[in-house]
C-alpha cells in the first residue's frame, strides 16, 4: 500500500493534496494501482461535496437557537 492510500484511509490528506501527490508518483506506480488511488480520491471528493451540500442546506434552513427545521423552540428562526 502506498503512502497516499495510507493517508487517505486515515483521513490525513485532502483530495486535492492526494491528487498532487499522485501526479508526483505516477511514474513510480503501476497503472492498476494508479487507477485504484484515483478511485479513492474521487470517492473522497464525492463525500466532501456531499458534506458541503448538507452543511449549506442546514445553515440556511435551521433555527439558530434550537438547530431544528422546522423550529422546535417556539422562538422561531428570526426572533
Amino acid at each position: 500500500m502506498c503512502i497516499i492510500c495510507i493517508e487517505l484511509e486515515k483521513s490525513k490528506i485532502t483530495s486535492k493534496d492526494a491528487q498532487s501527490a499522485l501526479i508526483e508518483i505516477a511514474s513510480e506506480i503501476d497503472e492498476e494501482h494508479f487507477e485504484e488511488v484515483l478511485q479513492k480520491i474521487e470517492k473522497l471528493e464525492a463525500k466532501d461535496d456531499f458534506k458541503k451540500l448538507l452543511k449549506s442546506n442546514k445553515s440556511m434552513t435551521t433555527c439558530p437557537k434550537c438547530g431544528y427545521d422546522p423550529c422546535d423552540c417556539l422562538w422561531g428562526p428570526y426572533e
